[in-house]
């Protein structure tokens, strides 16, 4: 009997490569950002004022730790801020209710929106999303929050300041059921 020959060791190398990168992938999913319209999912008003938009939902641990951030920043002075929570058919984890609760406590308007009702023209693929709009309505960003879901203020004082501001990568969960598929075939996540 002839021993393994070093293709074969070789396609089995690439073959466990391969599976391990979809499953370490599948549970941070870059996304694409959306457009201007994605400002439509704002149920608060915030005429003359700064307004972040934070889209998160409880199924996804990425928005917890947007969530956490919020609570220790408390909300910034002469900013509307307000949360929309992407309801879908999956569970909360542990703790998103809770957090929510304190949030609104705290003084940030909550809004849920069912992920079936999301507008296609808003263009919401993933969460945690961070939506900033000027004091005129017109949407100055929108992206994500940064490796550790805490770079919103941050954001909010460059734009302020006029820098031109690159979009950081929406990198979380997936927002409906389609693109869930789509995002993870092999259910590794969802």
């Amino acid at each position: 009997m002839k021993g393994i020959g070093p293709g074969l060791l070789l396609g089995g190398w690439a073959g466990m490569v391969i599976l391990a990168g979809g499953i370490l992938s599948s549970y941070h999913v870059p996304f694409r950002t959306p457009g201007e319209s994605i400002s439509q999912l704002a149920h608060s008003p915030a005429r003359g004022r700064w307004h972040a938009i934070h889209v998160l939902s409880g199924s996804c641990g990425c928005s917890q730790r947007v969530m956490q951030h919020l609570l220790a920043r408390r909300p910034m002075d002469g900013v509307v801020e307000e949360i929309v929570i992407v309801d879908g058919q999956e569970p909360y984890l542990p703790g998103s209710a809770e957090l929510l609760t304190r949030l609104a406590k705290e003084g940030f308007a909550v809004n849920h929106i069912e992920a079936a009702s999301l507008p296609p023209a808003a263009g919401l693929r993933g969460v945690p999303l961070l939506v900033l709009a000027g004091p005129e309505g017109s949407v100055r960003y929108s992206g994500g929050y940064g490796g550790n879901g805490d770079q919103d203020a941050v954001l909010l004082r460059e734009i302020e300041a006029g820098h031109e501001i690159k979009p950081l990568a929406v990198v979380g969960c997936a927002v409906g059921s389609r693109l869930r598929r789509s995002a993870d075939p092999f259910h590794l996540k969802y």
